[in-house]
């Protein structure tokens, strides 16, 4: 027969652990129901497309743990912990199969291996459990909250692993150790046990070996009611939340059409925005469940860090604290087919003054927008969709906002883009440049859309001049709309005015239309992100030619995407090179849209060997410059100013030229080399100015 052993030795009455299995799973999945049934409580449906692909990526993201690993010490704990406990569940449940089938396959080699393995990955679960221990109590990272729901539950998981060594040290110690000592060594965990109780006597162990069979049974059922109440449901509702993952970019925004809805409920119009708990979507009310309070997305948020009142990880928690008041009460109402009094929904949204909202405004107005919380969130919760929503209802349902904001707001309705006291045009810029102009009749391959900032503020005019050059150089066919640009609505957008947005944009694509636009490019990341990704929602049929007929998609193209592509062409050819150079990643180039080669492709051709350097926070890393979510024309007070901190990312490096690939963080740059490089030796330059410079002899 060879290798094997007794399952359920010195054990009687073992059955019992199936009953006590059956009444656990139970009452977690009673629970998980209870959880399900109140996300049903959101607006809308769960979207449930391309099944295959979403399989497939929550697949990739449980087996590779790929976020997790983005905190590379407790990534490698949380991947030790994950694989351990897997193959002690596997192992587990081998043992039951063969029982339940009374087939006997765990003998001979295929036994011996599977006491290795499973020991061994045992093992490696005790030390990623130790790690974990490490650092919740002697590195204690800020991000961490939950504290006695985290100990609880790596300490009760500790236990298991440990009790699981010791019964089957116990066996080893009556069965292999004294009788087939050869054996004991394919169970190495279970075989040191052993060998520390040896010296005690078969009566003993025996007795010893019972009794923490039927402990270590009792905290295995403890440990799948834990799921119910603890830390560990994160492993079903984290698993539906990566399922369900939102496949659009990052940096899209979705809201119903105003237009279409004032034509089939206009009543709806009234309440814009979401100030109740039953407004979001039931994936958005999953996201509230999935979040583990793990803080990960507070320690990278760059105004948590500046000092202001916002943290996306206690936002989610409040939320989900909110619904579990509220659930209730609007559960019971949804079954009976009844109104719920707007008293009994509480407060979602408030200042803090009138009763306990769940959500303080000023923590809505803290968010920059840069999608660093949904980058880093190991369960994929979308933080920065409900920060937006509950902006709409503030803005455009309670007019409830900064003068800076109504300012630019109006601005935006009124003049078309959203600067005060600027009296330039959009064609001053380039009067003496020559340039084709749609309005002039001219026609044109390419788009170059200019954006406000490009084509109203000084220093970003110099990029814009900068990449008119480029693309002459490189011989690509472009023109401008001039006048008839308008902003794009990004930033109206993001403050939480959907109505000046969508306004917006459905004026500019009547424009793309009017002139037949198939290719547009843009050096900035907010105009390419809006174009790219939210203006298709509006477009319909409106991105085709003249005469109305469908065609394909616009193009829409990042000026470094451009300039790659001139280069890689050879149609740009450097005639010199730079030294020292650093790059900064724009968020909704880089982590919105995923942008990342392009920029350092030119940089690398246009800098001598050795002299492009890297940020230690960089690609999906990169720190925000402060400006996204309309703080290029808003400001708060923090402790600490968010492109100061970006700054000192630059000095670190070394290099004596900050490289980016946006207005905004252009002008955010040189604000704080004015305040912290007051010695003038590092300069922050678009990548077009850097291009167009290495044109020159």
């Amino acid at each position: 027969m060879g290798p094997t052993r007794q399952i359920y030795w010195n054990i009687t009455g073992h059955a019992l652990i199936y009953g006590f299995l059956a009444v656990a799973l139970v009452v977690v999945g009673y629970s998980i129901y209870r959880r399900a049934q109140l996300w049903q409580l959101g607006t809308g449906e769960f979207k449930v497309d391309r099944v295959g692909e979403r399989i497939r990526f929550a697949l990739a993201e449980i087996f590779l743990q790929r976020r997790q690993l983005r905190a590379p010490f407790m990534g490698v704990a949380h991947l030790f912990i994950f694989y351990g406990f897997l193959a002690e569940l596997i192992a587990t449940g081998m043992i039951s199969v063969q029982e339940w089938t009374g087939i006997e396959f765990l003998k001979g080699t295929f036994y011996l291996y599977y006491s290795l393995l499973s020991d061994s990955f045992g093992i490696l679960g005790i030390v990623g459990l130790l790690m974990a221990l490490y650092y919740r109590g002697v590195v204690k990272p800020g991000r961490f909250h939950s504290v006695t729901d985290d100990w609880v539950a790596v300490l009760l998981l500790l236990l298991i692993f440990t009790q699981g060594f010791v019964v089957e040290g116990l066996r080893i110690a009556v069965t292999e150790l004294r009788v087939q000592p050869e054996l004991a060594p394919w169970s190495p965990g279970g075989y040191v046990v052993a060998l520390m109780l040896q010296n005690l006597d078969t009566e003993t162990l025996t007795s010893l070996h019972r009794y923490n069979w039927w402990f270590h049974a009792a905290t295995a059922f403890i440990f799948i009611g834990y799921f119910a109440i603890g830390k560990f449901k994160h492993v079903v509702f984290g698993t539906a939340n990566l399922f369900l993952h939102n496949f659009e970019p990052s940096g899209k925004l979705s809201y119903p059409d105003i237009d279409e809805l004032a034509e089939t409920d206009p009543d709806a119009l009234d309440v814009l925005g979401f100030n109740q708990i039953n407004q979001f979507s039931p994936k958005a009310l999953l996201d509230l469940d999935a979040c583990v309070n793990c803080g990960r997305c507070e320690s990278v948020c760059p105004a948590s860090n500046s000092g202001v009142p916002l943290s996306p990880r206690k936002l989610i928690q409040d939320m989900k604290t909110h619904l579990d008041g509220m659930g209730p009460a609007l559960l019971e109402a949804k079954q009976s087919g009844e109104e719920v009094p707007d008293g009994v929904l509480g407060m979602l949204l408030g200042d803090g003054e009138d009763g306990t909202p769940a959500v303080l405004e000023e923590e809505l107005w803290g968010c920059r927008t840069c999608g660093a919380c949904m980058e880093e969130c190991p369960v994929f919760i979308e933080h920065i969709p409900k920060i937006i929503d509950m902006r709409r209802y503030l803005v455009m349902s309670e007019s409830k906002m900064s003068d800076e904001t109504q300012l630019f707001l109006k601005n935006i309705e009124d003049r078309g883009h959203p600067f005060a006291g600027n009296g330039k045009d959009r064609e001053e810029w380039f009067e003496d440049l020559d340039v084709k102009v749609y309005s002039r009749g001219d026609k044109a391959d390419t788009l170059f859309w200019v954006g406000c900032s490009g084509a109203m503020i000084d220093r970003n005019i110099e990029t814009s001049r900068a990449m008119v050059k480029v693309m002459q150089e490189g011989g690509v066919d472009f023109a401008l709309l001039g006048n008839e640009e308008q902003c794009t609505g990004d930033p109206a957008r993001r403050a939480g005015d959907e109505l000046s947005f969508q306004g917006c944009s459905k004026t500019n694509i009547e424009t793309f239309k009017q002139y037949g636009i198939k290719k547009v490019v843009t050096a900035c990341p907010h105009c390419f992100n809006t174009i790219k990704n939210e203006y298709p929602d509006y477009a319909g049929d409106q991105a085709g030619d003249q005469a109305g007929d469908q065609a394909d998609e616009i193009e829409v193209v990042h000026h470094t995407e451009m300039i790659d592509g001139l280069m890689s062409e050879g149609k740009l050819k450097p005639k010199k090179k730079l030294d020292s150079v650093t790059y900064h990643d724009p968020c909704y180039l880089g982590r919105h849209n995923e942008v990342y080669d392009a920029p350092r492709n030119i940089l690398e051709n246009i800098t001598n060997e050795g002299e492009f350097v890297e940020m230690e926070a960089s690609k999906s890393k990169s720190r925000c410059c402060g400006s996204g979510g309309g703080y290029a024309w808003m400001d708060d007070s923090p402790e600490k100013r968010i492109n100061h901190t970006r700054i000192k990312d630059v000095q670190n490096s070394g290099a004596g030229t900050a490289a980016v690939g946006c207005p905004f963080c252009v002008q955010m740059f040189d604000d704080a080399l004015g305040a912290k490089n007051p010695d003038g030796d590092i300069r922050a330059k678009d990548i077009a100015e850097l291009v167009a410079e290495t044109l020159e002899e």
